[in-house]
């Protein structure tokens, strides 16, 4: 009984796994593609994303993108956690970019480091700054937010006319 429980076991996850690696993903995986500064429920996350920054300076041929972004927790009675790597950003070319942990990056740049991991209550907001490391003539076009590794919804933020 056990060997059997184990197999089919390993025979849903194995289709959990090719599942998510699916190229083409189905319409009820995904969300509708958003805009900057619109609030944007996912699963039981608020989102926010106030504004995108590209400094121009280059250095070993990287530049920085900085976000803005706000998490509420207004539908769940459990703590949220909100965190850095759940936002990412995409380019013309289809690579993706993770936020950056270095504090460093953040300093001198009048902005405030979001953090690594925050838990944020019922009736709570929080508001921060993440950091990207692109290649200088990277041109992004789309920031998502996924609440978690184990889900297919996400929110796609369209970025239009950055160069």
């Amino acid at each position: 009984m056990r060997k059997n429980l184990l197999f089919l076991l390993s025979v849903l996850l194995g289709g959990i796994v090719l599942t998510s690696c699916n190229a083409n993903p189905t319409q009820s995986s995904q969300t509708s593609p958003y805009s900057l500064q619109e609030w944007i429920m996912v699963e039981e996350y608020d989102i926010f994303v106030h504004t995108l920054i590209e400094e121009q300076d280059v250095i070993d041929n990287k530049r920085l993108v900085f976000i803005e972004v706000a998490y509420a927790n207004n539908r769940s009675a459990e703590a949220l956690s909100c965190r850095r790597n759940q936002w990412y950003l995409y380019d013309d070319q289809g690579y993706s970019y993770e936020a950056e942990s270095s504090p460093d990056l953040y300093e001198n740049k009048d902005v405030q480091y979001l953090g690594g991991e925050r838990l944020l209550s019922q009736n709570m907001e929080l508001r921060g700054w993440l950091a990207f490391k692109v290649p200088a003539n990277t041109v992004i076009t789309r920031i998502q937010f996924m609440p978690d590794f184990l889900t297919t919804k996400t929110a796609d933020i369209i970025i239009d006319g950055l160069e």
